[in-house]
């Protein structure tokens, strides 16, 4: 399978920049990016070009992905809404400057 490709997840990406600032002004706070590839078809989107970036707004969870018992409570599930509100209204303000 070779090598994952990344999107880039620093300034020089105006995207992460808009999401990164989306997630604070909700009041979150952003983990260390990484690559989780059992959780997601992303990989599919980076291998044609497109920069895909994943999340989800669970806080102080544990990761029981798949688990028997995997849960999430309802605050965190309700107040993970409002994250997607503001990261959604971000990005899809965005307007990237001709070049």
């Amino acid at each position: 399978m070779g090598r994952p490709l990344m999107t880039l997840t620093n300034d020089s990406n105006p995207w992460w920049s808009i999401f990164k600032q989306a997630i604070t002004e909700a009041g979150g706070k952003l983990a260390k990016p990484e690559i989780l590839a059992s959780t997601t078809d992303a990989r599919y989107m980076r291998q044609m070009g497109i920069p895909t970036l994943g999340f989800s707004p669970m806080t102080n969870t544990p990761i029981l992905l798949h688990d028997h018992n995997e849960f999430l409570k309802d605050t965190i599930y309700l107040r993970g809404i409002k994250v997607y509100e503001s990261v959604i209204s971000s990005l899809s303000s965005f307007v990237r400057a001709s070049a």
